[in-house]
């Protein structure tokens, strides 16, 4: 090794050690992890996501990389369906009826229960475009916020956006919504082995369309939901409708890219930025990815893989 990863191995061990691993069982990660970390790459908040996904892993090595393997099947997974996506023009499932008959009511491994959850938190490592995402949100939707606020993430998913946002502003109160039992739980466990105190936040299992619009917040977070429903411009709407006056929004979407439980099919950014206009929002800072290299150099074009993100008012 050159002296300085050398150095920086020493400084973040279980991240190297992580890494390691992911190189040596799974051939994605042996061809794109080296060049990840060159580039904007955030030691110190990957060591801390690996040390933390350790703690929930009871401190033990063999249930941790089990964990982790659930990020290298997710990665397998959206290949096969990217590539059926490209074939046939369309997502597996256009209503939420065909999924929870087809997918949440089959035992699906891939989404039911923490593994898919685990896949998530460790992607927001090792899959470039949410690492971006993740250092988006730190430093230009967390940072210099009022003392005191509310703040709400729907759906918590992990509850990482919400934790992070709480570790950084410890007087605000933090609000998660899901409809998910094994989202919750994921949640609660992050916040405890994050230390954040009972008092300072909810995770609570419901619709966010039951959030009263008379209940305002101050920042929302909103990662990677609207692809998952029928109608998102609905929901950009109700999301407006919870926002205090110069309140912000921080949203991801994906854009031509497949889940097995992706719904609306957005053929381009511009097709959300229309419906973000449209909802009322203005767009003040974004952020858009092309998921594999060979199409960075024009993220902007139709019926590729994207990943948009945004901070809104």
């Amino acid at each position: 090794m050159p002296p300085e990863i050398l150095d920086l191995a020493e400084k973040y061990p279980l991240l190297f050690k992580t890494v390691n691993y992911l190189k040596t069982t799974s051939s994605i990660f042996k061809n794109t992890i080296g060049k990840q970390m060159k580039h904007n790459f955030n030691f110190e908040l990957s060591e801390r996501i690996c040390e933390n996904g350790l703690k929930m892993s009871n401190n033990n090595w063999d249930t941790y990389c089990s964990n982790l393997n659930n990020l290298v099947d997710m990665s397998i997974e959206f290949l096969k369906l990217q590539k059926n996506l490209e074939k046939t023009g369309r997502y597996l499932h256009s209503t939420f009826e065909e999924v929870e008959k087809n997918e949440y009511n089959t035992n699906n491994k891939d989404l039911d229960g923490p593994d898919y959850l685990w896949g998530l938190y460790f992607s927001e490592i090792f899959w470039k475009i949410h690492h971006n995402f993740s250092n988006f949100s730190l430093n230009d939707f967390m940072s210099n916020v009022p003392p005191t606020g509310k703040v709400l993430e729907v759906p918590c998913g992990t509850g990482f956006f919400l934790c992070e946002f709480l570790r950084k502003n410890s007087n605000w109160l933090g609000i998660g919504v899901d409809l998910a039992d094994s989202a919750i739980k994921f949640s609660q466990i992050l916040f405890h082995t994050n230390n954040i105190p009972k008092n300072s936040y909810k995770i609570m299992k419901m619709n966010f369309h039951q959030l009263e619009s008379n209940e305002k917040y101050d920042r929302i977070l909103c990662g990677e939901f609207l692809e998952h429903l029928e109608d998102p411009f609905s929901a950009l709407k109700k999301l407006k409708s919870l926002l205090t006056n110069g309140g912000k929004l921080f949203i991801t979407v994906a854009v031509w890219a497949a889940h097995i439980d992706h719904i609306f099919l957005y053929e381009s950014s511009d097709q959300v930025r229309e419906h973000i206009r449209k909802a009322g929002f203005k767009i003040e800072k974004e952020l858009v990815q092309a998921v594999f290299e060979k199409d960075e150099t024009d993220p902007e074009k139709e019926k590729i893989p994207v990943s948009y993100a945004a901070i809104l008012s």
